[in-house]
């Protein structure tokens, strides 16, 4: 039997509501009401900029069920997919979809400029998390959208410089592989769902049982 919506809740650490929806209205046949609004972008200095479109367009959608409602009804379908081997995936690649089993985590990068082979103050940083593995290979970085985490996982990443120590929790998520790196030769992925690995929802998974 499959997970039920409460330990789906429980389990819930990230989930992109666009591609749920999507995948709602794929497997129900059931569209959502939708709404065109045009949108006009305004331009620095009042002019266009080369090879853009001044007007466009945003979608609104409607559904009578809550994002999950909508999780609880495709996870059947959606648990069913196959893994995903970023070991064996290649550069100049199709995006790839499919689970991973590995340990999410934090981490911070900071670039600092030198002169005469002394270190200076940092010029860039930045916070992510990322999926660390044997499975995996290398660790995979995440591309995540900061409303799309359950209550309380963003706020993890500003918690780097000062509270923060160890963050290691054993997830399942679902990705599309990029075929993109970072400068330590790490894969970059756009996470959809993001479970906490639970044993009755890794049952649910052919894939990585």
């Amino acid at each position: 039997m499959p997970a039920s919506l409460a330990t789906l809740q429980r389990a819930l650490v990230y989930l992109d509501r666009d591609f749920i929806a999507d995948q709602y209205e794929v497997a129900s046949g059931e569209p959502a009401a939708a709404t065109l609004v045009r949108t006009r972008s305004p331009q620095p200095g009042g002019g266009l900029l080369p090879f853009s479109a001044e007007v466009g367009a945003q979608e609104a959608r409607s559904h009578p069920l809550s994002t999950l409602q909508m999780l609880g009804r495709t996870w059947p379908h959606l648990a069913g997919q196959p893994a995903l081997n970023p070991r064996e995936y290649a550069e100049r690649s199709l995006t790839e979809y499919g689970w991973v089993q590995a340990t999410l985590t934090t981490f911070q990068v900071r670039l600092r400029s030198s002169r005469d082979g002394q270190d200076t103050a940092a010029t860039a940083q930045s916070s992510h998390f990322q999926l660390h593995g044997e499975s995996l290979g290398r660790h995979v970085n995440l591309v995540t959208t900061p409303d799309a985490f359950a209550p309380g996982f963003q706020a993890l990443l500003p918690l780097q410089m000062t509270l923060l120590n160890k963050f290691a929790l054993p997830v399942c998520a679902y990705l599309r592989l990029l075929p993109a790196k970072d400068h330590a030769e790490n894969w970059i992925a756009v996470p959809l769902v993001v479970l906490e690995a639970q044993p009755a929802l890794v049952r649910d998974m052919a894939a990585l049982a």
